[in-house]
């Protein structure tokens, strides 16, 4: 007798946003280290993966033969130019005196990285 479907695994589900949430929680605690406010913190854990997982759903769709890498969330993903301008974009939107500062944490960058980024972030959003 067989396993009715709905109790088995499906091969490749896409992970839920929750899943996706802590594989981010999990990546950036070390890396912040109490230097970037908790709420804060937890509401960019929110916005990335809400994005990311439409993004995985989305590729998911666009890329059928593809659907085991965008099963869960790869760490990878957040260090893309586009993940990061939207992490940028999200902490300015929230506390534009100190997203910089809070960049530096998140991307492990010094001030010369930092600049040389936002400058080539500044160059693909008005070109």
């Amino acid at each position: 007798m067989s396993t009715p479907m709905s109790l088995e695994k499906k091969p490749n589900k896409l992970e839920s946003k929750k899943s996706f949430y802590k594989t981010i929680e999990n990546y950036y605690t070390p890396i912040v280290n109490d230097k970037i406010p908790n709420g804060l913190l937890l509401n960019l854990y929110s916005y990335l993966a809400k994005s990311q997982h439409k993004i995985y759903k989305a590729l998911r769709k666009k890329h059928p033969k593809s659907k085991a890498r965008y099963s869960s969330f790869k760490t990878k993903d957040l260090h893309y130019p586009f993940t990061q301008y939207g992490i940028t974009n999200f902490l300015k939107e929230k506390d534009a005196v100190n997203y910089t500062t809070y960049c530096k944490i998140l991307f492990k960058m010094n001030d010369e990285e930092l600049t040389k980024y936002l400058k080539e972030k500044h160059t693909y959003e008005t070109k």
